[in-house]
């Protein structure tokens, strides 16, 4: 097969994976209609590069190609499959960038052997085995982010973009290439490190965005929780108040009899047994909040259950701070101390809370014993660290909450204590 025939095979198939890739990349399907459409744009942008060049020219087709070839191909992707600009320019310099490894290995083997079929054998397989492995292995997670909204897909895209432009403005549209060889080459590097160091910094910003997104849904998510408790130990109140008034009737009438039979001991004892059936079902007044009475009453009633001695110390007049959120860290903070009971024998089980306002501030302070060895505290992050999957969560929560509020939180072990203090 002589070098020309291989030349033609060569840009041939490198348009096809080029055609081909791009719509991959970005996000088109390849179904019978779409792989007939991808085929038929193949041949348009073949046959408009042929006509170029017995038009105009080799040298003049390569300067005009992302005219004639790559805009062509961009607004047919546009129009066939409906895609965002953006995301077809960054398919198609990425579908470019792809075409490199085989250019790669072609100047390697030139270099090495001096052989220009050999050259040619070379790209034409490393051409192939590129497409072939983005295809399979990369083509559908590059079409989730290039289909995601227009920032990532601008932060992902830089790079080949601004190589298919400094490729060009190089060895197409320059001699600076051929000339400063040694200066482009360290000026590679050079952009890559820029790059790079941009990248990681968008990377970070862009984490830290999702992380914020994922704890305020974890809030949500508690909050929810939360308020289904207080309405959950409201209903259950006003159902026990509801038995109660029934009941009162019936102590009424129980009463009476009593005093006309003139059993003074009997009424004695049913109006002691209804005072202690009202203490049982009336929600305690820990404070002038009803919000904090309602986690308390029901925090205590599950310290009850679980054999833990609670204890709680309140100088609360009101919140100074977000009821909902304050709720949230409260909530948090005692179930944390609640489960690290569980693993602990009953006669050691206790919490203790201290809630109070001092010179404007409000201070929490949760104390509990915990089993085995002491928490570790990451004191660069101010978080206990777990390696329980589906643990922390509460932890990273409070610490996020008490930052929103503009106050400050400290996890500590002391005294066999694992110490929670809260400073709003």
């Amino acid at each position: 097969m002589s070098d020309a025939i291989l030349f033609y095979i060569h840009y041939g198939l490198t348009l096809f994976w080029g055609v081909v890739l791009s719509a991959a990349f970005c996000g088109v399907r390849f179904t019978k209609r779409n792989l007939s459409i991808i085929g038929l744009l193949f041949i348009v942008c073949g046959s408009s590069q042929l006509i170029a060049l017995s038009l105009l020219g080799e040298q003049r087709v390569w300067e005009l190609y992302p005219l004639i070839v790559h805009t062509l191909l961009g607004v047919s992707l546009c129009l066939c499959f409906r895609k965002r600009v953006v995301t077809v320019i960054a398919s198609i310099s990425l579908a470019y960038l792809c075409c490199q490894p085989a250019k790669w290995f072609g100047l390697l083997s030139s270099t090495l052997w001096d052989y220009a079929t050999l050259n040619l054998w070379v790209r034409i397989a490393v051409g192939v085995l590129t497409a072939v492995c983005s295809l399979c292995f990369f083509a559908n997670y590059i079409a989730e982010i290039f289909n995601k909204d227009t920032r990532s897909v601008l932060i992902f895209s830089s790079v080949p973009v601004i190589y298919y432009l400094f490729d060009y403005s190089v060895s197409i549209y320059t001699d600076l290439w051929a000339e400063h060889y040694r200066l482009l080459a360290e000026f590679l590097a050079f952009f890559l490190c820029v790059v790079f160091m941009i990248f990681c910094i968008v990377y970070y910003r862009e984490y830290e965005r999702k992380m914020q997104t994922k704890r305020k849904n974890q809030i949500i998510e508690i909050t929810v929780s939360q308020q289904a408790r207080e309405i959950e130990a409201i209903r259950k109140s006003n159902l026990e108040t509801s038995i109660l008034r029934h009941d009162l009737r019936h102590l009424l009438n129980n009463l009476a009899v009593s005093i006309e039979q003139n059993d003074k001991q009997k009424a004695l004892s049913l109006i002691s047994g209804y005072v202690d059936q009202v203490d049982s079902a009336s929600l305690h007044r820990y404070c002038t909040n009803d919000t904090v009475n309602y986690i308390l009453t029901s925090f205590s009633a599950k310290c009850q259950k679980s054999n833990v001695a609670f204890s709680a110390d309140l100088e609360l007049d009101g919140l100074p701070v977000d009821e909902v959120m304050f709720s949230s860290i409260l909530s948090n903070g005692l179930e944390n101390a609640l489960n690290a009971q569980l693993a602990l024998p009953k006669e050691k089980r206790q919490i203790k809370l201290m809630l109070k306002q001092s010179d404007g501030r409000l201070l929490l302070s949760v104390k509990n014993p915990f089993a085995g060895p002491p928490p570790h505290i990451d004191y660069v992050n101010h978080l206990p660290v777990t390696e329980k999957k589906g643990h922390g969560y509460g932890t990273q929560s409070i610490l996020y909450l008490t930052e929103k509020l503009g106050g400050k939180c400290l996890f500590s072990v002391q005294d066999n204590m694992f110490i929670l203090r809260v400073v709003l």
